[in-house]
């Protein structure tokens, strides 16, 4: 007998290795399928509306191969496999061959994209695929638009059909900017069935400049030997950064861009919020970072420093999208609610390198971030 049940984003409705009881019969919402190989979740498909969850038990199965969790909201119809299975055998002999044909060829099917899906590196945003998922989502927006905002539904069919983007993963790559406050989500009620949970209707960037900005740092990074680095964050770079701009942020840039800072004021903030004393080894932290400061001796006495305001501001936007990134693999999703936590470095109450002045623990013989050699107290 089949019984109604709504399930919360979140909840599992088969986990892979069970007893195979149930199958699901989606009316709403989505689910995801996956499974796990040495200690790895790898995802395998997004299943949505009139779709079935448990159909390998029709094929024989006894146990399920792979787990199915809500990604939403999601309302099933539960079938009983024993009530499935009279149902089938009391239909006609036409019939029966026509569900085994279709049970047999899905599971091959899946079969296959499994194969494919353990030979790629199965990273939720894998880096040869980063930049492209980007470059799917902004093209997809800014094609899809619809006034201010940009229909998601069309979005996501768009980057399916033409650069064939997962939707689970586009979506994924969106919850970055509405985390970082530069999107926004609007929800809206299923038209074809207005019981269901709202859903994601249109998404309205106001600064959708950044996801091509980062999806051009990330392809020069990555094609580009020997620079895999950059495309690394650093916390410590991203702080002294960030204190850069602070302090540019209240003076007048040049024609070219360029703003200057009193290296004196500079060195007291750092060592105000850093803990650190500022010195050449952090500026070459920096450059190998891609971005570059000028240190210049000024008429009467002291040192100015100079950049180009604009490229530190910008560069600084990517890093965050890139070490939310770095989050979204960790963690294998992105939370478009979790606030950000800006990057802080701790003020340091042990050993530090006599360059650098980076912590390091007591006995090292040479500092893990500049390589110096450390004196070793007699």
């Amino acid at each position: 007998m089949s019984n109604i049940k709504v399930f919360k984003k979140g909840d599992f409705l088969i986990r892979e290795g069970e007893s195979a009881k149930t199958v699901y019969l989606v009316q709403s919402g989505s689910v995801g399928l996956h499974f796990s190989r040495q200690k790895q979740t790898i995802d395998l498909c997004v299943l949505g509306s009139q779709q079935i969850v448990g159909e390998h038990v029709l094929s024989g199965a006894t146990v399920h191969p792979h787990t199915a969790v809500c990604l939403t909201e999601t309302k099933v119809i539960e079938l009983p496999v024993e009530g499935v299975k009279a149902q089938i055998e009391a239909s006609s002999q036409l019939t029966k061959f026509l569900v085994k044909g279709f049970s047999d060829k899905l599971r091959v099917v899946l079969k296959e994209l499994q194969s494919m899906k353990l030979e790629r590196d199965n990273s939720p945003c894998p880096q040869d695929q980063t930049a492209k998922i980007f470059a799917a989502l902004f093209h997809s927006l800014r094609l899809k638009v619809e006034g201010p905002k940009s229909n998601w539904a069309a979005a996501k069919q768009y980057a399916q059909r033409m650069f064939l983007e997962s939707p689970k993963r586009l979506e994924q790559a969106c919850n970055i900017f509405v985390k970082l406050g530069v999107a926004k989500y609007e929800w809206v009620k299923d038209e074809n069935d207005p019981e269901a949970p709202e859903e994601i209707g249109y998404v309205t960037f106001t600064d959708l400049g950044l996801v091509e900005q980062f999806f051009e740092f990330y392809q020069y990074y990555y094609f580009k030997g020997g620079k895999q680095e950059i495309l690394k964050t650093d916390d410590r770079v991203m702080q002294l950064v960030q204190i850069l701009i602070e302090l540019g942020a209240t003076e007048t840039p040049d024609r070219n861009g360029v703003v200057r800072l009193d290296y004196s004021k500079v060195v007291e903030k750092v060592k105000d919020v850093m803990g650190l004393s500022l010195n050449g080894d952090h500026f070459t932290l920096i450059e190998n970072k891609g971005l570059f400061v000028k240190r210049q001796s000024i008429d009467g006495g002291g040192v100015t420093l100079q950049f180009e305001f604009k490229e530190f501001e910008r560069t600084h936007k990517v890093w965050k999208v890139l070490r939310e990134v770095e989050r979204w693999n960790e963690k294998g999703h992105v939370d478009p609610n979790e606030p950000i936590v800006e990057p802080k470095v701790k003020k340091s109450t042990g050993p530090e390198c006599p360059s650098c002045h980076h912590p390091h623990d007591e006995g090292a013989k040479f500092c893990s971030e500049c390589g110096t050699k450390i004196q070793q107290a007699a």
